[in-house]
This record gives C-alpha cells, sequence and structure tokens, in this order.
C-alpha cells in the first residue's frame, strides 16, 4: 500500500473558510460507513494459440458471475482538529467484513458456487492516529491498555475524511481541477489496508491488491458543482485502469519446464458525488459508481509454444459511504 505517500502529495492542509475542511469540535464522534460492492459477469473467451486466435462460441460458454461485497464500519473519535484537519483521531474498528461469490453454470447444466467469507483481526480494535506536520503524514497506533499485533498499522491510513479530493486552495463554486488516480484507492478502500482475510488468504492475494495499486493509471475531474444551505455538492468523473500479472505454481506432475501466469486487466469508468456540511466541517456521504472492464488471462509456456486463454467480463462496482 502507498496510501501514505498518496496523502502528502494530495491532501495538504485546507486553509479557507471557504473551502471544505475538517472544523468539528474536539472529541466529536462520526460514525463512518462504507459499503463496496462489485459484480461482473462472463461475456466472452478467447484462446490464443502462436498467431492464430479463436472466439469460444456463445452457446459454449459458461455463464460465470463473479460478486464481491465490502461492509467497514468505525466510529472516529476528534480528539484534536488544527488546521483544517483532525490531528489526533482516535479510530474505533466496528465491522470489517467482506464476502466473494463465484457462480458457474456449464452449458450442459453442470455448475456450483464458491464462497469466500473474509475478516480482520483489527475489528474491535482502536487505532490512534497522529499528524505529524514535519512528514506531512499520519502515525498509528493502538490505543492506550491495547496490546495489538504491531503488523497490523502497516498500510493504515489515517485520513478518512475525503480531504483528499480537494486541491489544497481556495476554489470558488464551478471551479473543476484534476485529483491522480490514487484517489480511487483512497474512496473504496477507507483507512487503507485493513487486513480483512480469508483463511486460504495467499501471498499471491496481497501481490495482487500491491500491483493492483502501485500500477493505477488515469486521473478524475472534480468539480464544485454548488453550496447550498451550508452543504457543498462535489461531483467527479474520469477512468482508472490497472493492471496485474502473476506467476503460478505448477501442478504436481506436470511437464519440466513448463510456466504459468495469470493476468488481470481492469478498467473503471467513474463517476461520483461527495456532499460536504460547512457548518460543521465534515463530510455527509459519497456515492460512486463505476462500469467495469476486466480481462482475465492464463498462459502457457513451454519452450517457444504458449497457449493464452482470455476471460472478458463486464459489470458495475459501486462505493458508498456515510458520516453519522
Amino acid at each position: 500500500m502507498r496510501h501514505a505517500f498518496a496523502l502528502a502529495l494530495l491532501a495538504p492542509s485546507l486553509l479557507f473558510s471557504d473551502t471544505p475542511s475538517v472544523a468539528v469540535d474536539a472529541g466529536t464522534k462520526v460514525t463512518k460507513t462504507y459499503e463496496n460492492v462489485l459484480k461482473v459477469e462472463l461475456q466472452s473467451i478467447s484462446i490464443e494459440f502462436g498467431d492464430e486466435e479463436q472466439e469460444v462460441p456463445d452457446e459454449q460458454l459458461p455463464e460465470i458471475v463473479i460478486e464481491d461485497n465490502e461492509l467497514i464500519v468505525f466510529t472516529d473519535e476528534y480528539l484534536v482538529v488544527d488546521g483544517g484537519r483532525g490531528t489526533k483521531i482516535a479510530r474505533s474498528f466496528d465491522t470489517l467484513e467482506d464476502s466473494s461469490t463465484q457462480a458457474v453454470s456449464m452449458p450442459d447444466g453442470e455448475g456450483g458456487e464458491d464462497v469466500t467469507e473474509g475478516e480482520s483481526e483489527l475489528a474491535g480494535a482502536t487505532v490512534v492516529f497522529s499528524w505529524d506536520g514535519d512528514d506531512d503524514s499520519y502515525t498509528a497506533a493502538f490505543g492506550e491498555d491495547e496490546d495489538g499485533d504491531e503488523d497490523l498499522l502497516e498500510g493504515l491510513v489515517g485520513d478518512a475524511d475525503f480531504l483528499f479530493m480537494f486541491p489544497g486552495e481556495e476554489v470558488e463554486v464551478g471551479d473543476s481541477w484534476e485529483v491522480g488516480a490514487e484517489v480511487f484507492t483512497l474512496m473504496t478502500s477507507p483507512s487503507g489496508d485493513l487486513k480483512i482475510d480469508s483463511e486460504d488468504q495467499s501471498e499471491k492475494d496481497d501481490e495482487f491488491g500491491e500491483q493492483f495499486e502501485d500500477n493505477l493509471s488515469g486521473d478524475l475531474e472534480v468539480t464544485l458543482v454548488s453550496i447550498e444551505d451550508d452543504v457543498a455538492k462535489v461531483t467527479f468523473e474520469g477512468v482508472v485502469d490497472t493492471e496485474i500479472a502473476l506467476e503460478r505454481e505448477t501442478p504436481e506432475g506436470a511437464p519440466e519446464g513448463l510456466e504459468l501466469e495469470q493476468g488481470f486487466e481492469f478498467s473503471f469508468d467513474v463517476s461520483g458525488t461527495l456532499l460536504w456540511n460547512m457548518e460543521s466541517g465534515i463530510a455527509i456521504s459519497m456515492e460512486m459508481e463505476a462500469d467495469v472492464e476486466m480481462n482475465n488471462s492464463n498462459t502457457q509456456t513451454m519452450g517457444e509454444q504458449s497457449i493464452k486463454q482470455v476471460q472478458y467480463f463486464e459489470g458495475e462496482y459501486t462505493a458508498t459511504a456515510t458520516f453519522e
């Protein structure tokens, strides 16, 4: 995860009274609920052998539906607020859950469903985030009287207030600006790497997540649309892409010299709205939806020969956040 570095670049303190900034009173508690839902369905399969490529006929295509549902709830107590942000925040993690389903139906009627549940050891813990003005980033430590695994703190992000959506300078209604692809991760992975893992989590899963984040490209155009009744409406849109390449272990008994590789390509056509309460100085809600295109490729190579199967999926990804 590269959240802390991204925050240092994207979210300097906001010092202007007519620009969204955190201004809650010290001691204020805000419960933040995030729901992320992904659903994609198989559209086509192609097979490449040398210079030849062949499409699998529609009548021979299996039906494959992949769904993922993530629920994250935590409560932030703003112990100290200064310079347009919470500079000391006690974050209590209430709910950290994930459920993934892959359903397959073959043309002959056979098939099945695989369900994976994920949870985190951070659930029930409190982490205190302290702003370091010299490094322009947060440090994380477990709360008093808590004895947690220090490895769980790695990759956590203090800023979950959507300050990273703003340019760090005064803006007026009608102004637009661009933010980098890193913001997509910050919106969809609130508080950073929460270690929501399943029992069969592997190093390859971790590598997938790292490459997904590191290889993000694109940008979002953000616009301050209006400020009415002390509520700022901010919209954003753009396309974000990423790709992943993983080497796979060959199964036992495979021919010597066989190499296996799995690749993924994602494209997210993003649009969304952020609402900010200018009077209380905190976000109200965020809604984002994205049309998703995904290629999943599996390549077998033996010497100079290779065969590659590419599955093409389409679907939708939604992310919502509410602050109460």
